[in-house]
């Protein structure tokens, strides 16, 4: 697993862990506030039961990811079709798509990631999806078009990231004094000790010095 790919598995956990810990209690505060305790009552009752099923489909295709795949694909649209918007689908198909890519089925991945860039409404699963996506449309020869999909956002915690990502898309594209400005950036983005600086590193010092092709340089 790349250094880039376990930052981001990093940030979806750091994700649920904050949820788990204040999600319920910012809504309890909503429910109380309109409701009072017997609005409560009849919001958890309910919110527990929809959590323990939506809970269990995850937990489903967890199970699948290392099995069947015609059967996980299917397991993922019905989680899809139930629970579009909810944070149990976007991680579904963050499982599924980490399978698709390990097969290099890159197609289905893509469609994927879209999904969740369509229907999330956590803005940090946006970004991890659409950064993946330019990881994937790169794999697929179609630079150009991952240059697009993150041209004019606002990454936002995300800059560092993003940055990084332009790099490789520069130097896919043989513009390596873009792709070396890039990297540079995503570098002075980075907070002290972040284990990407030295990946980072690596790939802006072993850039060319031009943006002619290599072949090019070493015939004159």
């Amino acid at each position: 697993m790349s250094e880039e790919y376990r930052t981001e598995e990093e940030q979806i956990e750091v994700i649920k862990k904050w949820w788990k810990e204040n999600g319920k209690s910012i809504i309890l505060g909503l429910v109380l506030g309109i409701g009072g305790i017997g609005g409560y009552r009849f919001w958890q009752s309910n919110i527990d039961e929809q959590a323990k099923l939506a809970s269990m489909q995850f937990e489903e295709v967890v199970a699948l990811s290392a099995k069947d795949k015609a059967k996980l694909i299917s397991k993922l649209g019905e989680v899809e079709s139930q629970y579009a918007g909810k944070s149990y689908a976007d991680l579904s198909a963050f499982v599924v798509v980490k399978r698709l890519v390990e097969e290099k089925d890159y197609q289905k991945a893509k469609q994927q990631l879209e999904w969740i860039i369509e229907n999330s409404k956590q803005e940090s699963f946006v970004h991890i999806a659409r950064s993946r996506l330019v990881k994937v449309l790169l794999q697929m020869n179609k630079a150009d078009a991952a240059l697009a999909l993150i041209k004019d956002i606002k990454p936002g915690a995300f800059d560092s990231i993003y940055a990084e990502l332009r790099g490789d898309i520069y130097t896919a594209l043989k513009e390596f004094k873009n792709a070396k400005a890039e990297y540079q950036l995503a570098l002075s983005k980075l907070n002290p000790g972040d284990r990407r600086r030295s990946m980072i590193e690596m790939k802006s010092n072993n850039l060319p010095a031009s943006d002619m092709p290599m072949a090019s340089i070493t015939k004159e």
